[in-house]
């Protein structure tokens, strides 16, 4: 099987090393139903969640919170970075917790993953064109020996049909799908991911919303009908809850990252 087909089966979305240059700047997490490896092969990394700031040289991020925003990252200049996205099942494979115990601030990746300083020095020795694909072959071989956690596959299956459906299905309808009660239904998804059905759902559509920006959408207020938000100012609230910025002053941060596309217009 092609690599990225085997990563993809497995749970391993994109994959990224890049490395920074000009000025410092400030990088925010997109909201996303998704976990996060990121890792500096340079000086450590400066991250901001919740109100507090720490320095880690790798880490493992988890699924959102509610009441807390995206954790966001200082750039610097010549600050090689790697970066994976990780399915919830395959993060919690990795790490061998429940996602309830690991979130979106993340947590030093050398307490969970004691394999990763010598990951760091493997990537480091590798021009930059190879780390990419030397990170997906080391994270298949750590996937293919990690244990099988006993955790309810409800919750994944939930997570899943919320992603797919950018948010926009009702509690309701949910649990029908999983075969499961309402009640029963976010017991199961916060014992096992940390977060319920409806917190989910909004931030599924919020990441529906930004998807749709990098598509080229001509308007935030046509961007925020079809991500299926009451109005603008609704778009607005979450883009404030979610992110700690506005959709706009978020264009300004990431724009250069949106070039060849159409910006949407206030």
């Amino acid at each position: 099987m092609e690599l990225r087909q085997a990563c993809r089966a497995a749970g391993i979305g994109t994959v990224a090393a890049s490395e920074h240059t000009g000025r410092p700047r400030l990088h925010r997490a997109l909201p996303a139903l998704s976990a996060r490896l990121v890792v500096s092969l340079g000086t450590p990394m400066d991250i901001r969640y919740g109100g507090h700031a720490r320095t880690m040289q790798a880490v493992v991020a988890g699924l959102m919170r509610p009441g807390v925003a995206t954790p966001s990252l200082t750039l610097r200049p010549h600050q090689p970075i790697v970066y994976v996205d990780l399915s919830p099942m395959a993060a919690q494979r990795l790490v061998g917790v429940p996602l309830s115990e690991v979130d979106a601030g993340g947590t030093g990746a050398d307490v969970l993953l004691p394999w990763v300083s010598r990951l760091c020095e493997e990537l480091a020795d590798q021009p930059a064109d190879q780390r990419e694909s030397l990170l997906r072959i080391r994270l298949l071989e750590r996937l293919e020996e990690a244990a099988r956690l006993d955790v309810s596959r409800d919750a994944f299956e939930a997570l899943k049909i919320i992603g797919l459906s950018r948010g926009q299905m009702s509690v309701e309808e949910l649990a029908r799908r999983v075969h499961l009660s309402p009640r029963r239904l976010r017991h199961v998804m916060r014992s096992a991911l940390g977060v319920g059905p409806k917190f989910a759902s909004r931030v599924a559509r919020l990441s529906a919303a930004v998807t749709r920006v990098g598509e080229g959408a001509d308007s935030w207020a046509r961007i925020a009908a079809e991500s299926a938000y009451h109005d603008q100012s609704h778009l607005v609230r979450d883009f404030h809850d979610l992110m700690q910025t506005t959709p706009t002053a978020w264009l300004a941060e990431e724009g250069r990252n949106l070039q060849g596309r159409r910006h949407p217009s206030p």
